[in-house]
């Protein structure tokens, strides 16, 4: 007899004898099968299911650098699959498009699993309810993080009225059980709700600093104003950011007065959501971030037009580590005195560009009062203070493009979102102004094969 038939043999056995010893079958609930059920059972297994749902963000790594070619900030880079999106032929059996989307997905189920777990209505040993419901909200910031990431990666994010966004889950996946993408307008819904449950978390601390590696109202008024911007929504997307800066303000967020201490170490005054991870994850490798190929063409020529910015000479100066050549990745354990890095998400300096343009477009602000808004991250960045008065009104919008550009590349990509929304918005030709060598697709990927293969009722991209 085989190991495998004796295994079916005892399995046999045992579920003979289980009949009268134990009770039904069917009743039976072994320890080490883990449900929704089991998987939280008292305090501590709630709170290491949540910190579950942050470490498995960092799962989705090859999308950076792909991204960052796509948009212009990066030269090259060895990532499988990354050289497409500097051509922008990228094809729907790419190796970052299917690994992204899955990877994405897979933080979408943690974050329901718990959510099931929490909801069922039973009581968890040691659990308050305040804190129980602090990690529903929680698991809800998480989800909505994700499916906003989704719909501008793989859905007219731009478009409201569009059918193309993508597949909203609110439930765990068990089984392949094909399901057909939901509309833009039906996916900013359950993105809006879930970060507006989310908008009165509390801001943890941790010796007198507000601890931003998990989610809290802040952060999840920050992301709101993201999307209110994406969404077109100028006007909630300003008045929020307005709370942000205001009740920041007193919790000690605010902005770093040198641009070069944001990177120096996590507990800096401008950081708004950074997702926590464990020992060596927590670190943004050398492989993530090769820039021995140098600055991309795109970030070049929008830093040769503002010869004033310190930000971009700084971040390319030869750091101390010589692995790295940017500086904003400088931080790791393997240099002495240095913390471990981290996925820097939202920073409050994000927001004050998504109020300029927000302001901007909807008239809220005159050109005058966004120069005064945007005047703290001017002078940061090294410009004098009459240059934004050199800059033409009609310029202006533009103007907040480039220097958003300038603050945030090498993050999170923000500035490929801002391109899409730039074109549809306002007709930028990125090709013509040779930001872009081919502007394909709508500026979206496209699903990839294996998840169109299994599921009969999902729908490509035009």
């Amino acid at each position: 007899m085989n190991l495998k038939h004796y295994i079916l043999g005892m399995i046999g056995l045992c579920c003979m004898n289980g009949c009268s010893l134990m009770g039904p079958i069917d009743e039976l609930k072994p320890e080490y099968v883990l449900d929704d059920r089991t998987l939280i059972t008292d305090a501590a297994s709630a709170e290491i299911a949540v910190g579950g749902i942050y470490a498995s963000w960092r799962n989705y790594s090859g999308i950076y650098n792909a991204m960052f070619m796509r948009s212009g900030v990066l030269k090259s880079s060895s990532v499988n699959g990354a050289a497409s999106f500097a051509s922008g032929s990228i094809l729907d059996d790419n190796f970052v498009v299917s690994e992204t989307y899955t990877q994405l997905y897979y933080v979408v189920n943690q974050a329901n699993s718990v959510l099931a777990a929490l909801q069922d209505g039973r009581s968890i040993r040691g659990l308050s309810e305040e804190m129980r419901r602090n990690y529903i909200k929680e698991a809800k910031f998480n989800r909505a993080l994700v499916h906003f990431m989704l719909l501008r990666l793989y859905g007219e994010f731009w478009k409201p009225d569009s059918r193309y966004g993508v597949v909203l889950y609110e439930e765990p996946v068990r089984g392949n059980i094909p399901k057909a993408r939901a509309s833009v307008a039906d996916c900013y819904a359950l993105i809006v709700s879930d970060l507006e449950e989310a908008s009165d978390l509390p801001v943890k601390t941790a010796s007198g600093r507000p601890v931003m590696y998990m989610a809290n109202g802040l952060s999840a008024k920050g992301f709101l104003a993201k999307v209110r911007l994406s969404q077109g929504e100028y006007k909630e997307a300003y008045r929020l950011v307005s709370e942000v800066l205001e009740e920041g303000k007193a919790q000690g967020i605010v902005l770093e007065k040198n641009y070069g201490d944001v990177f120096a170490s996590f507990d800096n005054s401008e950081l708004l959501f950074y997702p926590y991870t464990m020992n060596n994850q927590q670190k943004v490798t050398s492989n993530w971030y090769d820039w021995k190929g140098g600055a991309g063409k795109t970030l070049t020529m929008i830093a040769e037009a503002h010869p004033g910015d310190r930000r971009y000479q700084w971040a390319f100066t030869k750091p101390v580590n010589p692995v790295y050549q940017m500086n904003k990745y400088q931080m790791n354990d393997q240099i002495e005195n240095r913390p471990g890095n981290s996925l820097y998400m939202l920073r409050l300096s994000e927001l004050y560009f998504i109020q300029a343009e927000a302001g901007l477009r909807k008239g809220i602000l005159t050109p005058e009062q966004v120069r005064g808004l945007l005047a703290p991250l001017m002078k940061r960045a090294g410009f004098d203070d009459g240059y934004l008065k050199q800059v033409k009104d009609a310029d202006l919008l533009m103007e907040i493009f480039d220097q958003k550009y300038l603050e945030l590349f090498g993050e999170n990509f923000e500035e490929w979102f801002d391109m899409v929304r730039y074109h549809a918005l306002d007709g930028v030709d990125w090709q013509a102004r040779k930001y872009v060598t081919a502007w394909s697709g709508g500026g979206i990927l496209p699903l990839p094969r294996m998840a169109l293969s299994g599921n009969n009722l999902l729908e490509q991209n035009p």
